[in-house]
Parts: C-alpha cells; sequence; structure tokens
C-alpha cells in the first residue's frame, strides 16, 4: 500500500476507534439516565437488568472494534508499524477529550485483543505515563450552592427541591428539619462551636438498588465535612432514610461492599476530584470501579501497582492466613492489594473447576451480585519480574497453578 493511502487507512482506523468509544459512552451513560425513571416507579428489578445490561456495554463495543479493525486492516490487522502510527494519530484525535484515559484505556482494549497481548506493549498501547488519570480535568465538579441565610432547615429545603423527583416527597418541610436536625447533632456532637454557612452538592443523583443519594459537603467558619443524603421512595411518597457526616461513613457508603453506583457524570474526572475532598482515603481506581467503569479502575490499578513496583523493594509472598482451597493468594506487605490465581487442582471436599470457578465469577459480575468480588478485577496475560518474588511463593505457584504460571 502506498503512503498516502497507510495515511488515510491509519486515520480512518483512530477515527473509527474514537468514535466507538463515543458510542460506547454515549450508551453507558443512557442506560445510567433510566435509574431516575426506575427509583421513581420504584422498579427494582429494571434496575437490576439495566445494571447488568451496563456492565456487558464495554466488552461488547470493544469486540465489534476489534472485528472492524480486522475488517479494515485485513492481513495487515498484525502489523505493529502500521499500529504504532495508528496510536499516533488517536493520540490527537482524543487529546482534548475530558475523561482522557478513558479513550485511551478503550484503544488499549482494542490492540490487546487484536494481538492477544501477554505483558504491555507500549508502542502499541497506552501504559504507565500516558494513561494518569484526570490529566484533563481542571478543577473539581462544580456543585449546587446553597447559602444558609439564617434556617438550615430553608436551604436544606432548597436542596431537596432542586433534587425532586417526579414522586412528591412524603413530607417535603419533614426531610428538611430530618436533615438541619441532623447536621445540628453531629456538629454538637462533635464539640463544636462552628455553624454550616452553606453546603456544595453533586447536582447528579446516585442511585444504588432501592436507594437515592446526594452526595457534597457542608461548610463552616473553620472546616468542612462530607454531607450524604439517602433516600427511600416508599408506599407515601420519597423520604430522607439517612444523613451521613463522616468521611468514615460515606467512604463505607462507597466501599467495595455491595454494587455499582448509576450516577450520570460528565466528566467523570471532575466528580471523583469533589469526591476525593470527601472521601480523600479512596483511591481513584475503587471510585472509578464503584461509579461502574470497571475497566478504568483495572487500568488505574495496573498503572499503581507498576509504579509501586519500581518504587519498592520488597517481594511478593504469600498471603498469612489460612490457605485457600481454591485459590493461591499472595501479596505484597507494603502495598494493599491481594492476588489470587486459581489453583490446577481443589483440595477435597471441593469438586469444582477452575472453568466453574470463572464462569461463576462472570455470572456474579454480569448479573451486579458483586457483593464483596465489585472491588476484584480478572486480569489476563498478566506478567510480572520472576525476582519479584518470594521463592517459597514462586514454588507454590509453579507446583499448584502451573496451568495459568509460566516462569
Amino acid at each position: 500500500m502506498s503512503p498516502p493511502a497507510d495515511a488515510a487507512l491509519i486515520q480512518r482506523c483512530a477515527r473509527e476507534i474514537r468514535d466507538a468509544f463515543r458510542a460506547y459512552n454515549d450508551e453507558f451513560r443512557a442506560v445510567t439516565q433510566r435509574a431516575k425513571g426506575r427509583f421513581e416507579r420504584r422498579d427494582w428489578l429494571g434496575g437490576q437488568q439495566d445494571a447488568a445490561e451496563r456492565i456487558e456495554l464495554y466488552d461488547q463495543h470493544v469486540n465489534a472494534s476489534t472485528k472492524r479493525m480486522h475488517a479494515l486492516l485485513g492481513d495487515r490487522a498484525h502489523d505493529r508499524g502500521l499500529w504504532k502510527r495508528i496510536k499516533t494519530a488517536f493520540s490527537v484525535l482524543a487529546d482534548d477529550y475530558p475523561d482522557l484515559e478513558f479513550v485511551k484505556t478503550y484503544f488499549s482494549s482494542v490492540t490487546r485483543r487484536v494481538f492477544g497481548t501477554v505483558g504491555v506493549h507500549p508502542d502499541i498501547e497506552f501504559v504507565g505515563p500516558e494513561t494518569i488519570p484526570l490529566r484533563n480535568i481542571e478543577g473539581p465538579l462544580i456543585g449546587n450552592n446553597y447559602v444558609n441565610r439564617g434556617s438550615l432547615a430553608a436551604m436544606f429545603r432548597e436542596m431537596l427541591e432542586d433534587h425532586a423527583w417526579s414522586v412528591p416527597f412524603a413530607d417535603l418541610d419533614g426531610c428538611a428539619r430530618r436533615v438541619a436536625d441532623d447536621v445540628r447533632a453531629h456538629y454538637a456532637a462533635q464539640q463544636q462551636a462552628d455553624s454550616v454557612l452553606c453546603v456544595d452538592m453533586i447536582p447528579s443523583v446516585f442511585y444504588r438498588e432501592t436507594r437515592a443519594y446526594v452526595i457534597g459537603r457542608a461548610t463552616g467558619w473553620t472546616r468542612s465535612t462530607p454531607l450524604c443524603i439517602s433516600f427511600e421512595n416508599g408506599p407515601d411518597g420519597i423520604r430522607v432514610d439517612a444523613v451521613l457526616q463522616t468521611k468514615e461513613d460515606v467512604s463505607v457508603l462507597f466501599g467495595f461492599a455491595r454494587s455499582y453506583f448509576q450516577a450520570d457524570l460528565h466528566p467523570v474526572g471532575s466528580a471523583i476530584v469533589f469526591l476525593r475532598k470527601v472521601m480523600p482515603a479512596l483511591s481513584v481506581n475503587e471510585l472509578f470501579t464503584v461509579l461502574g467503569r470497571a475497566k478504568q479502575g483495572k487500568t488505574e490499578r495496573y498503572r499503581v501497582l507498576s509504579r509501586h513496583l519500581e518504587l519498592s523493594r520488597d517481594q511478593f509472598i504469600v498471603a498469612p492466613g489460612k490457605k485457600g482451597m481454591v485459590m493461591a493468594v499472595f501479596t505484597q506487605p507494603s502495598h494493599d492489594v491481594v492476588f489470587k490465581v486459581i489453583r490446577d487442582r481443589f483440595a477435597a471436599p471441593k469438586e469444582t473447576t477452575a472453568e466453574d470457578v470463572k464462569r461463576c465469577y462472570r455470572l456474579v459480575v454480569r448479573n451486579n451480585w458483586a457483593g464483596r468480588l465489585v472491588d476484584a478485577q480478572e486480569f489476563r496475560s498478566l506478567r510480572l519480574a520472576a525476582d519479584r518474588f518470594d521463592q517459597t511463593l514462586l514454588d507454590e505457584l509453579l507446583s499448584e497453578t502451573g496451568k495459568t504460571t509460566r516462569l
């Protein structure tokens, strides 16, 4: 193929991958936006179906993009030199996108599937510094601001009215007083003479299972505190269910205890910056994941791990505790992550197989029943330096997970 024809093909491939990401992202947001109606109609089953549908979207779009690249490139689909140029062209096309790391991760997912990549190949995928999150985000999301003009209840009533649903509040004034009373009680319990001057709330509502949440922070003369208000839609209308006002409580809500939130945030990065001010203990990858951007959470987790391995010297070791019958478990003492590898053979009384374990895991994730698994991310073809493994661990992995572990 001539150079001009190559240039046209490169631009076409780059544009098609960019446009495919946009189509995926638009569909992701469209499914997410259904959550409001599901909450209003108390359609909990429909909400579960939406959550499961949204989980499937990423792989569906990446698989379609992979097939499209094979169709466009034909016998040059594995031409690494060509893909390096496609990556360069893609970088230019995508550079002004606010959630830039999302677009780059999508591109990398396509190239990894085209090539069946083992480990990482920086020449044809985005890794390391190229995927630093929030790079194009100039600051936190600008929230809705409400000022205390002498009555906390009146301020919170205004805030509740701005977040109103088609279903009326069972008692709007009572809900406003409930929030105001809880905020006063919290300040009194902390023995703070401070008073709330204003609150800043993320405009989008966060939905999960049968609850809706509005999230922000309250600001006084000397400090700011988290503010998360939970709502339930009962037979008599919508009521305030709980008011969370500590970093610990809000972090538990966002921790990996249940399932993903449905919240239409754009750009997502600006909301992440805001949420980290409310919950500084939670990492960027945790927040990406709990917002349903699991692939981005996985990318960020790998980036953080790679950086940590560059800066640390301790080895991976067998994880402390009781030995698992199904999984070989290891960790790095200086890093708060646990790795699990499926054993080749399971100890009695387990009679399942490795494929059964994988199938069950995917079923749980696909149906948004993740529970504790919501923070678990499946890695394939992961490559780590052998000298970072303690010999005892290395021996165990080679002898008991030899079908998936290679030296």
